[in-house]
């Protein structure tokens, strides 16, 4: 269901953890916690987007926790409840525990959350532009067929 792509930066040398100068430190989230995220995905579109979204097939990113936030990038397979067929949105998200707080599609007109504030907003504890390169890169692979 969940796929983690590495990119350079998402390793860190000396291990996973980085030091952001706080009292928590930045881990990259690993093929577990986006297993665990699905069903938080799930139920957060649901929630948000009753009229359309019927179910969640699964995803392809990456991100990185701090303390019990996950700040969150990539592809969402879903099915939409007027398609016979599954779509695939690109996104940025932010979970705090195991709960969808906030998220943006990258190609939706109208969404609840801006994804370049969200990236703005939590660049201070994550590294939100490096993720979004990812995305870029990540968009790029699955439009050449390469995942």
């Amino acid at each position: 269901m969940g796929k983690v792509i590495q990119f350079p930066f998402g390793k860190n040398p000396e291990g996973e953890k980085k030091e952001k100068g706080k009292d928590k430190e930045t881990e990259t989230l690993n093929e577990k916690d986006f297993q665990e995220l699905i069903e938080p995905f799930r139920e957060g579109l649901r929630t948000l987007y009753p009229s359309q979204v019927k179910d969640v097939k699964g995803i392809i990113g990456l991100g990185e926790k701090y303390g019990d936030e996950k700040f969150v990038v990539g592809l969402l397979v879903w099915e939409h409840l007027k398609y016979d067929y599954p779509l695939v949105s690109s996104f940025v998200a932010v979970f705090k525990g195991n709960r969808l707080e906030k998220i943006s599609f990258l190609e939706a007109k109208n969404n609840y959350w801006d994804w370049k504030l969200l990236v703005k907003t939590y660049k201070d504890r994550f590294n939100t532009e490096e993720l979004i390169k990812g995305l870029f890169q990540l968009k790029e692979k699955f439009s050449r067929g390469e995942l």
